[in-house]
């Protein structure tokens, strides 16, 4: 009969002590789900500027949705249009706030200064470009060869690194170099997966 009690016992102990379930009950059948947290940034890049606490936190919509409603019709041309426009959806950008993209520019301004040395000196490898990218404080760099889903690839080396902010990426190669602030692709960090 005592050892039927325990498990009992643990869980009015458990219960009283706050260890339930999160959310909120508002009888015994029905559970509230607390609202979800951002997610907390373990660090940001010296190269960034200070943000005000009052700043917007990113938004965490990734990208218009393309699906229409269940009541609208639409020809076969234009819905093959929407599905396709879905598909590629995850190479897309989130928007960051003003405060954020300010606070990022320092950072693209060390990013380009380092990969211009390195046109300088005709250096357009991986180790190189990430070595600029960890110098400016970035972390979670990575570079790599375009892929066929990469848009607007021009014979460079894709880069990319977190800020903590938002990240810096771009493209560095003979043909050009480019650097750019933003928030994560839809799908998901920086670059879209390579082939």
């Amino acid at each position: 009969m005592q050892r039927g009690l325990a498990p009992l016992a643990l869980a009015v102990l458990l219960a009283a002590a706050g260890c339930s379930a999160s959310g909120t009950a508002d009888s015994a059948s029905q559970v509230t789900p607390s609202a979800p947290r951002p997610a907390q940034s373990r660090f940001v890049a010296a190269c960034a500027a200070p943000v005000s606490s009052a700043a917007a936190a990113p938004s965490s919509s990734a990208v218009p949705s393309a699906v229409p409603s269940a009541s609208a019709s639409l020809d076969p041309e234009e819905q093959f249009r929407l599905n396709d426009q879905a598909n590629n959806a995850f190479r897309q950008r989130r928007a960051l706030p003003p405060q954020y993209m300010a606070a990022l520019q320092p950072c693209v301004e060390q990013v380009k200064a380092g990969l211009a040395r390195l046109r300088a000196e005709g250096r357009f490898d991986g180790p190189s470009i990430e070595g600029v990218l960890t110098g400016a404080g970035l972390a979670e760099v990575e570079s790599r060869k375009p892929g066929r889903l990469d848009a607007n690839a021009g014979g460079g080396l894709l880069f990319c690194g977190n800020s903590g902010l938002g990240y810096v990426f771009g493209e560095h190669g003979p043909p050009r170099t480019t650097v750019d602030a933003g928030g994560g692709i839809a799908d998901g960090g920086c670059l879209p997966a390579p082939d």
